[in-house]
């Protein structure tokens, strides 16, 4: 008798630990928002070798919801610590922002693909941070809900 009930048990526990846990994606109403991603990097000074000091990026993505798409877009800002020009948009330096685009949300896979193939690769949703693609090459948090 106490056999079956162990084995029982036991066959129970082995079900549930083989059952992969579904991972859970954003809602869609989630998906907007304003996310962020800063780094920061060394300048050096082209005529002599030196550190002149640092610069850093913020990389902002803003994603709205448009009906049943998404709009994606970027800004992205720049700090030199060796100048006195404080936070300036790239759009004055030599860092471009990526081109605005449409895009849809999958909810099985947490993708957020853009309609026009070949425009970026997706964006990939996960709780309050999002990745490009599924490589997860750039980290960006979420700051705002829009």
């Amino acid at each position: 008798m106490a056999f079956k009930i162990v084995f029982t048990v036991l066959v129970s526990l082995i079900i549930i630990a083989c059952n992969p846990k579904e991972k859970e994606y954003p809602e869609p109403q989630e998906v907007p928002g304003t996310y962020i991603n800063t780094y920061s990097v060394d300048v050096i000074d082209a005529k002599t070798g030196e550190t002149m000091g640092s610069r850093t990026v913020r990389d902002t993505i803003f994603i709205k919801q448009e009906g049943e798409e998404f709009e994606v877009s970027n800004r992205k800002w720049l700090f030199n610590d060796y100048d006195n020009n404080g936070w300036v948009d790239s759009m004055q330096g030599e860092i471009e922002p990526m081109k605005t685009y449409q895009a849809q949300y999958d909810l099985t896979t947490g993708l957020l693909n853009p309609l026009e193939q070949n425009s970026r690769p997706p964006l990939f949703l996960e709780g309050e941070k999002i990745y490009w693609g599924e490589l997860r090459a750039l980290e960006y948090f979420k700051v705002t809900n829009d």
